[in-house]
């Protein structure tokens, strides 16, 4: 399946529209807010990726940068900018017994699963939120 050619004014503008949708948000599903969350946090990375790389567009990426810039995975983005270490995210598991990794959680979201326990979900959506806080100073 081909992917939609998106740049780094992309990124950086739906960066700032979900950060602010989740700061505002007031009525919705928490699935759906979390969901929010979880491409803010996704964009404003790869904005961040491809402002530490002085490129303007996916295809000006090295192989290496390109595949983080295709990822979904909060940790390999947050390695690519030096943060890996800053923020951790601890995988836990769903109604069904199945494992939540960081690069899974968007399914979590967006597929409404419930997890085997609310605490782990509320974690891993703090932890977000403190990445969307930090990108809101360096992006």
């Amino acid at each position: 399946m081909a992917k939609l050619r998106a740049d780094k004014k992309n990124y950086k503008k739906a960066f700032t529209i979900h950060a602010n949708a989740y700061d505002n948000w007031n009525l919705g599903s928490d699935n759906s807010r979390r969901l929010i969350l979880c491409y803010c946090v996704e964009c404003g990375l790869k904005c961040l990726i491809m402002d530490n790389d002085n490129i303007c567009t996916i295809s000006q990426a090295n192989e290496k940068t390109e595949e983080v810039l295709c990822t979904h995975d909060f940790r390999k983005l947050l390695k690519e900018v030096g943060q890996s270490g800053q923020f951790q995210f601890k995988q836990f598991v769903t109604e069904y017994g199945n494992t939540v990794c960081p690069s899974e959680y968007h399914q979590l979201c967006r597929y409404n699963i419930a997890p085997k326990d609310i605490e782990d979900v509320i974690k891993f959506e703090n932890v977000l939120n403190e990445i969307k806080n930090w990108l809101k100073e360096v992006v």
